[in-house]
C-alpha cells in the first residue's frame, strides 16, 4: 500500500482541484459508512452509529500518522514547515473529509454538547485543508492529529459503556483514569513543549503558528472541563470511601 501511495505521489500532480476532489470523496465515503452503520443498526441511535465512524477514523488516522510519521517524515520538534511529502497529505485528507461529515453531523444535530466541538472541527478543517493547499507543514499538522486522536478510542469507549449501562466496575475506571492521564500528557505535557518549540522556529508560516495556538487553546477548554469532571468524581469516590457511602459514582456525560 505505502509504494501505490508513493506511486501516486510521484505520477499525479496534487494540484489544489484535485486535493479538493479527493477531500469530498473522503467526506463521501465517510457520510456513507455512517449510513450503512444507520442502515444495518436501525436499533441503534444516531449518535451510537455516528461513534462508530468516530471510532474508526480515529484508528485509522492513528495507524496512518503513526505508520507514516514513524517511517517517513522528520522529526516535528525540529524540522517543522517543510513541504509535506504525499503520506503526510494521504493522512490529512482522510482526516479533512472525517471532520466535514463530523461537524455537518454536529450542526444537524446541534446542542449545548456540540458546541466546542464545531469549534474544535472547524479551527482542524481550516488547519489542515491551509496546509493541503499550500503542500507545507504536513509534519507538523499529522503530529497535532495523531496527538488529538490518541484518546479518542477511550472516550468512545466510556460512551458506549455508559449507553449500555456499564457505568462503574474497574474497567471503566481504568478507561476513565487512562483518559485523563493520557490526555494531559498528549495535550498539556508534550502539547506544551510542541507550541512553543514550533512558534520559536523560523521556518513556519505565521498563518500556521496561529492556527497551532488556536488548537491549542481550544484543547485546553476541553481540558478545563476533564479537570472539574475528575474532581466531582474523585471527590464523591474519596467520600464513598471515607464514609461508607454507597452510592455509585455516576461521572458527567462526556463527549
Amino acid at each position: 500500500m505505502m509504494s501505490l501511495i508513493k506511486y501516486i505521489g510521484i505520477t499525479m500532480e496534487l494540484t489544489a482541484g484535485l486535493i479538493l476532489l479527493l477531500t469530498l470523496t473522503a467526506f463521501v465515503l465517510w457520510s456513507a459508512l455512517y449510513g450503512l452503520f444507520c442502515w444495518l443498526q436501525p436499533h441503534r441511535s444516531y449518535e451510537w452509529n455516528c461513534r462508530v465512524v468516530v471510532s474508526i477514523h480515529a484508528v485509522t488516522v492513528l495507524s496512518l500518522s503513526s505508520t507514516f510519521g514513524a517511517l517517513y517524515n522528520p522529526w516535528p520538534f525540529t524540522h517543522p514547515g517543510g513541504k509535506s511529502n504525499i503520506y503526510e497529505i494521504v493522512t490529512m485528507i482522510v482526516c479533512l473529509g472525517f471532520f466535514l461529515f463530523d461537524v455537518c453531523w454536529c450542526v444537524w444535530f446541534f446542542d449545548e454538547e456540540t458546541k466546542i466541538m464545531i469549534v474544535h472541527h472547524l479551527v482542524s478543517i481550516i488547519g489542515i485543508f491551509a496546509s493541503l493547499i499550500t503542500g507545507l507543514s504536513g509534519t507538523e499538522v499529522g503530529t497535532c492529529i495523531f496527538l488529538a486522536e490518541l484518546t479518542n478510542p477511550m472516550l468512545q469507549f466510556r460512551w458506549f459503556m455508559r449507553s449500555s449501562g456499564v457505568k462503574d466496575g474497574w474497567l471503566y475506571e481504568l478507561n476513565d483514569f487512562l483518559f485523563m492521564m493520557m490526555f494531559a500528557v498528549c495535550r498539556c505535557g508534550i502539547g506544551t513543549f510542541f507550541l512553543y518549540r514550533y512558534t520559536t522556529h523560523p521556518r513556519p508560516k505565521l498563518f500556521f503558528k496561529v492556527g497551532g495556538l488556536a488548537l491549542y487553546l481550544v484543547s485546553m477548554v476541553f481540558f478545563g472541563q476533564i479537570l472539574v469532571f475528575a474532581y466531582h468524581k474523585y471527590r464523591k469516590m474519596y467520600q464513598r470511601w471515607r464514609y461508607g457511602d454507597k452510592t455509585k459514582i455516576d461521572g458527567d456525560k462526556a463527549r
